[in-house]
């Protein structure tokens, strides 16, 4: 297209840097000569190259790039912000996000719900909740990402209390976020109402399951810990590395030779490495296994972006 002259052609110009941005096979730096030898852009050709940086671990790049496109005097538009604020929210830099979010706000993007919700995750990412919770009470309109974003902040501050107000608020609530809450209630010691939430649960998956049974070992109520874990394993729910080493955990302190014996032999049977298993659960500290189980829900925000 160089060499033919049809890279001065913004339409076709802009479906092969798509194509390029979109393929794994193609390098991010093969994407760049093409966007630098654009004659003409506009908003869609830069948002491209600003999202492939970001999806390809440069946020840096792309935040670099949302500079320049300013400096251009191109008009960003209100799909280019979600993509700079997540690179800000990899970067985990408050101070550039609060930059950021002035330029939404000139730009009058604020109102729009997808640029909202990737405020609400980049402030959150940083630490600082209560700037979370005033987009989220700003938002004329919320979605189902709105409220998994500022739950998520309140479940990684581990402030329980608010995370259970906004999650009972929750107009509908999905088994990403009831996973979490359970996780959030077994690190506080508060294992009834682990129990309960999961109960209540109309849909659960491995993560509910692996989410109790650690709670239940964070809580020294080994007995407990087995007999979910039989109760799973009897419905023939595929246990992974993490269910794994909860059990055989509970196993150690309980001194029950022959279950861990036949949980080792169920993680060899289904190719989970054992070593790693047995020596997680007499080494990993309690505290770091859920953490695996709670990032499920920072996945589910994302996936809204």
């Amino acid at each position: 297209m160089i060499l033919t002259g049809y890279i001065k052609d913004t339409f076709a110009a802009s479906r092969l840097l798509k194509f390029s941005t979109d393929s794994n096979f193609i390098h991010v730096d093969y994407s760049y000569k093409i966007f630098n030898h654009l004659e003409r852009s506009n908003g869609f050709i830069w948002n491209a190259m600003m999202r492939a940086y970001s999806q390809r671990n440069h946020p840096q790049k792309a935040i670099l790039l949302y500079k320049l496109m300013v400096e251009k005097n191109v008009c960003p538009d209100k799909y280019t912000y979600p993509v700079v604020v997540q690179a800000v929210s990899t970067r985990v830099d408050a101070l550039e996000g609060k930059e950021i979010h002035s330029h939404v706000l000139k730009m009058g993007f604020d109102s729009d719900v997808y640029v909202g919700n990737t405020l609400i995750n980049m402030y959150a990412v940083c630490g600082d909740i209560s700037d979370a919770r005033k987009v989220f009470d700003e938002m004329p309109v919320l979605d189902l990402v709105s409220w998994n974003s500022i739950l998520a902040g309140y479940v990684q501050m581990g402030d329980v209390e608010k995370a259970k107000l906004m999650f009972d608020q929750m107009p509908r609530k999905n088994v990403i976020a009831s996973n979490s809450m359970i996780v959030l209630f077994g690190r506080s010691g508060r294992v009834s109402e682990a129990r309960q939430l999961f109960d209540e649960m109309d849909e659960r998956d491995l993560v509910s399951w692996t989410a109790l049974i650690s709670c239940y070992d964070q809580n020294e109520i080994y007995e407990e810990a087995l007999a979910t874990f039989t109760e799973m394993y009897a419905r023939g729910i595929t246990v992974d590395e993490v269910l794994i080493i909860s059990v055989l955990s509970a196993c150690a302190n309980l001194l029950v030779v022959k279950t861990g014996a036949l949980i080792h032999g169920l993680a060899l049977r289904i190719g989970i490495d054992s070593y790693r298993c047995i020596s997680g659960s007499r080494d990993a500290p309690k505290s770091d296994i859920p953490k695996n189980v709670a990032t499920d829900l920072w996945t589910e925000v994302l996936k809204g972006f």
